[in-house]
């Protein structure tokens, strides 16, 4: 079984990801929204 500490950090990252991938999202709508080009670097 995980330690809470374990758990706090899965939960902490995971909500992180969450954040940034929808941060990713609305950046990307904005930009095509205005004709931006976006360079993808993954």
């Amino acid at each position: 079984m995980k330690s809470t500490q374990q758990q706090a950090r899965t939960l902490m990252m995971r909500q992180a990801q969450l954040v940034k991938n929808r941060q990713q999202s609305m950046l990307e709508r904005a930009a095509s929204e205005i004709g931006v080009e976006i360079n993808d670097r993954k």
